[in-house]
């Protein structure tokens, strides 16, 4: 017999850790209904629990939601992420499902953030909205999640898998697959699957990483602008229902000629293609690092400032700081090159370097733009800047 929630929470194990005098670290074991078979992914928490734990950064009086890593615990403590929440008010939860029914996913996240809630005595986390990410599995419980959870999920970033929104519900949530086009076959699967979500009004996109196999390599550089677009538009106050992303508030952007020459982006309204084939994205902002970041063989590469990924060190940086912009190498262009941030022009490079700062706190994906030889639009891939 299935238990109730309040019995499945009084299986929840909860250990305090306070890590440091700034922020706070939380770890709970939930208690199966079925019992994990051994292997080395699933004996973390042991054969009947499953493994969770939080960070939630100091100062922040009411916490807004929470990034959702499914099948890696260590994530609470990847310092972008934990830079990336502090802007948006949110924590870190982490789990290891490996093993886990599906069926009792949605159980254990509800017990898990209610242990978490009166631990914490942040009371919000425990109906607390979410934005699931993860690489491989992770990415497929990502997807799963917000089917269970379509009410609370905001965003989701899948990574290295084969997957997108399958029911009505995942359907209206902001989506973007990120993978390898060297990946096994996610290449072709994906490109049939963009056409079938988006023909159902699937606010979806994909994101090839030309050259890679099984990395989550720079996916953050697109994700995080995803998660902030999604945040800024459907999160209110605390309690409140997610606001609905209708699809014609959205970016489109043309998959046909990435290969040949670029992908165009537009509004929504104003795309003349078929909008069933094009990739969906909340806003400008991360339309226009959609379209630096699925360069084929880019002729452009930035040299500094670091993104994230590959690892690159992450450098957080500060409103009104001096950042240096530089190009790699120095490649063949026809008039100057330009230096862009998301939809703004920064300047041009004098000498392959341009001085630049920003007045406000965000999610800032730099990348370079230029004319080649023949006269055609060349881009970098963007290095997305945190800055506080």
């Amino acid at each position: 017999v299935k238990p109730t929630f309040i019995a499945l929470l009084a299986l929840c194990l909860c250990l305090h850790v306070a890590v440091s005098a700034e922020d706070t670290y939380l770890d709970t074991l939930v208690k199966l209904r079925v019992p994990k078979k051994e292997n080395k992914r699933s004996t973390e928490g042991g054969l009947e629990h499953v493994p969770f734990r939080i960070w939630l950064p100091e100062g922040v009086k009411t916490i807004r939601g929470v990034t959702f890593n499914p099948f890696y615990t260590k994530a609470v403590t990847q310092k972008h992420w934990q830079a990336a929440c502090r802007q948006w008010g949110f924590g870190i939860l982490a789990a290891n499902f490996f093993g886990a029914k599906n069926d009792e996913i949605p159980g254990m996240i509800d017990a898990a953030l209610t242990t978490f809630a009166k631990e914490s005595g942040h009371g919000e986390l425990a109906q607390a909205k979410l934005c699931p990410v993860g690489m491989s599995a992770g990415a497929g419980m990502s997807t799963r999640i917000a089917e269970h959870l379509p009410e609370r999920v905001i965003a989701v970033g899948p990574v290295c898998l084969e997957v997108g929104p399958r029911d009505a519900k995942s359907m209206e949530i902001p989506m973007l697959t990120v993978f390898g086009d060297r990946d096994g076959k996610q290449y072709e699967k994906l490109m049939a699957k963009l056409p079938e979500a988006r023909t159902q009004g699937g606010r979806f996109g994909i994101a090839p990483q030309w050259g890679r196999k099984h990395e989550f390599a720079r996916a953050n550089n697109l994700l995080m602008p995803l998660f902030d677009a999604a945040i800024r538009v459907r999160l209110g106050k605390s309690g409140e229902p997610l606001k609905p992303f209708g699809e014609k508030d959205g970016w489109l952007g043309d998959v046909s000629g990435w290969k040949e020459g670029g992908s165009e982006i537009v509004p929504f309204e104003k795309y003349k293609g078929d909008k069933a084939k094009a990739c969906w994205f909340p806003d400008a902002k991360t339309a226009y690092a959609w379209q630096a970041f699925v360069t084929f063989k880019p002729q452009l590469k930035l040299k500094n400032p670091p993104g994230l990924g590959d690892g690159q060190p992450f450098i957080l940086h500060k409103v009104g700081e001096a950042i240096e912009v530089q190009v790699a190498g120095k490649p063949k262009t026809k008039g100057a090159i330009e230096v862009w941030a998301g939809t703004k022009r920064l300047g041009e490079l004098a000498e392959g370097k341009l001085t630049v700062k920003f007045s406000q706190p965000g999610f800032y994906p730099v990348f370079l733009k230029a004319l080649n030889d023949e006269g055609a639009v060349i881009r970098s891939r963007p290095n997305t800047l945190i800055v506080q």
